[in-house]
């Protein structure tokens, strides 16, 4: 018996320790958290339209990770462009085009990437990416006026 007592004190410690170190360390304070969301949500139309930039080349990575026959990879590149820049476009463009915004969410997020892991033709593939751009020819000139 003490031998397992001598095992579980230090074992506990550690336990709590690293506990209290990662509770610490990974939890986001208010300034933080609220900070991003502020960030996202006062998301100016001239950063939208760059942002839309920046959507646009990882559609374009994604098409050519998908035309060399990698779909895992187009899927993360599509992925990231809907995550990393998409969604900062999405705040002013939901107040200038509610319905054009909920179009290119659902043809990026759902849409283009649902057809990625199926295994759909590249053509195919080629033609939503193709019309994502179209509409987010749309997205900038909505930013813009």
């Amino acid at each position: 018996m003490t031998i397992r007592k001598r095992f579980f004190r230090p074992s506990f410690a550690v336990v709590a320790l690293v506990a209290a170190a990662l509770a610490a360390g990974c939890g986001e304070d208010e300034s933080t958290a609220g900070g991003e969301q502020e960030e996202h949500a006062a998301a100016s139309p001239q950063k939208a339209i760059a942002e839309i930039a920046k959507v646009r080349a990882g559609l374009a990575a994604g098409l050519a990770a998908y035309r060399r026959g990698n779909a895992e990879k187009a899927d993360q590149l599509v992925g990231d462009a809907y995550l990393e820049h998409f969604e900062l476009v999405e705040p002013p463009l939901e107040q200038r085009d509610e319905e054009l915004n909920e179009e290119l969410e659902e043809l990026i997020r759902e849409e283009l990437r649902q057809e990625i892991k199926a295994g759909a033709e590249r053509a195919e593939v080629a033609q939503l990416v193709k019309e994502a751009n179209r509409e987010l020819d749309e997205a900038e000139k909505a930013l813009k006026g």
